[in-house]
């Protein structure tokens, strides 16, 4: 799915209302019964819901909502608005709305114990464009409403969000969302690591935009979907062998960090490879034997192996840093012509040996999370142009980085950007990364492409997390090795 600019979005909308056609006010009371469907699926009709509008087409898109809901069984509904006087589109709802739910915006009202705890929070009152820092009664709103309790919910935009202005984002003067609901399509700023934590769980609700301006509008952004999962996974054959399925090498594990080479080892196996040789110390042997009895196993020497039989490298979860490690990396990185993960201490070994990336190529692909990321770019710390960054830096080196987080970011060797959102808090424990390289390793093998690999991996990865985090009860008790064991299922679930 495309992720499209402010200006297509606006395009978008002209696009539909010539070509369909269709009036604005129409097209925006389709918005409102998409919001409508979700707020029947995930919102109690008896809940106190309170609604600020703003006096553009975002506020006009909270006043037809107001209006559904009100006709639909809600009864508990409020509504405050800057102002009675906006675009025609707005004023057009304000004049269909009952005026016994709306009144002017009143600032004490906006304050710890007048609103019921459970309170639902509808922000109506920037959309996507919004092309300025908020100031003034707007900043004392929204710092306001982010402190008092209850559901917090978006419309299009988090407000004090621009779409596509990260670096102007004054992060302090925008409305925390748990939910956002936006149009067609994601913006940028919902899914750019640096502003995506203020959108909450990000919603992509279908308005029915014309089809023929979305496949015609470029973009190097894209937001990944279920329906791009379930094109790529290729079958099983019935009549087929393990040499079918390729061969993976792992340069993994150490004797004091051997369970994260496990993990990435058994994620790569669940992937579906069908055989796994692992390099490691000779010490781990019994560990690794136990654990899992299918892997073949190198010891650890001061040369790399031929690799010319093995069709993807893995290089890096609990491989430590000493000088030997090093060299074998360095040998790999400069003599393996073919698909190769970088994860964990191999990124940590190129941060320190910036010249290894002059053997870059564009089917590597590194893996880091952001404090990785940060000794790789020798940033200091994350901020808005950490993608620009990170685009630069891959265009640069011919590579491919995926960024991890809560929502991750694919970024390829040409510069184009790929956004996942298949995370879960069950994630956030030692081995999620070193299991998710191993997939990426394992379907590498399988010879899906990088940016299938990634799609694939990162699918599975968060939809195996979900499982283990209903079957435990909790995300807080999941461990890796509970979502390993959810990765059948997961391939099964698209």
């Amino acid at each position: 799915m495309k992720i499209l600019s402010t200006s297509q979005t606006q395009a978008a909308d002209r696009y539909t209302i010539e070509h369909e056609p269709i009036s604005s006010l129409d097209l925006m009371e389709r918005a409102a019964q998409a919001l409508l469907s979700w707020f029947n699926q995930n919102i109690d009709p008896s809940s106190p819901i309170v609604f600020l509008s703003g006096k553009g087409n975002n506020g006009g898109d909270g006043l037809a909502l107001a209006r559904l809901l009100k006709t639909h069984g809600y009864s508990d509904l409020m509504v405050f608005l800057i102002d009675r006087n906006g675009s025609p589109d707005f004023e057009a709802n304000l004049n269909h709305l009952q005026s016994d739910i709306y009144q002017e915006a009143l600032d004490e009202q906006l304050k710890p114990g007048f609103f019921s705890e459970d309170t639902v929070w509808v922000d109506a009152l920037f959309g996507s464009g919004l092309n300025r820092v908020l100031e003034g009664r707007y900043v004392d709103w929204i710092q306001a409403l982010n402190k008092l309790s209850g559901l917090k919910v978006s419309i299009d935009l988090p407000s004090g969000l621009m779409g596509d202005a990260i670096a102007q984002a004054d992060l302090s003067r925008v409305f925390k969302a748990d939910y956002t609901l936006t149009f067609q399509y994601p913006k940028l700023a919902l899914v750019h690591p640096y502003t995506a934590a203020l959108a909450g769980q990000l919603e992509v609700l279908d308005i029915g935009l014309h089809a023929d301006y979305l496949q015609s509008a470029e973009s190097s952004f894209h937001w990944s979907t279920v329906a791009d999962i379930k094109s790529i996974i290729k079958p099983r054959k019935k009549h087929s062998y393990k040499g079918d399925y390729g061969h993976a090498y792992l340069l993994a594990g150490s004797p004091n960090t051997m369970g994260a080479a496990l993990i990435a080892a058994e994620a790569c196996a669940r992937s579906g490879t069908g055989l796994i040789s692992l390099n490691t110390a000779r010490e781990t042997f019994t560990a690794c034997n136990s654990r899992l009895p299918e892997l073949m196993l190198q010891e650890r020497g001061s040369q790399a192996p031929s690799l010319d039989s093995y069709q993807a490298v893995l290089c890096g979860p609990g491989l430590g840093q000493d000088d030997g490690v090093n060299s074998l990396l360095g040998d790999i990185l400069q003599n393996w012509q073919g698909p190769l993960v970088l994860d964990a201490d191999a990124l940590n070994l190129i941060a320190k040996n910036p010249s290894y990336l002059q053997w870059a190529k564009e089917n590597w692909i590194l893996t880091p999370h952001p404090g990785e990321f940060n000794r790789l770019l020798g940033l200091d710390q994350l901020g808005p142009d950490q993608l620009d960054i990170g685009i630069e830096y891959c265009r640069k080196h011919r590579l491919n980085l995926l960024l991890k987080g809560s929502i991750s970011v694919l970024i390829e060797a040409n510069g184009n950007c790929t956004f996942y959102d298949y995370g879960s808090s069950a994630l956030a424990k030692g081995g999620s990364g070193d299991l998710l390289a191993g997939l990426l390793c394992g379907l590498l093998v399988q010879d899906y492409s990088i940016k299938q690999a990634v799609n694939l991996g990162m699918a599975l990865q968060g939809k195996a997390a979900q499982l283990a985090e209903k079957e435990l009860g909790s995300a807080h008790a999941v461990l890796s090795s509970d979502i390993l064991q959810q990765i059948g299922k997961a391939y099964a679930s698209f």
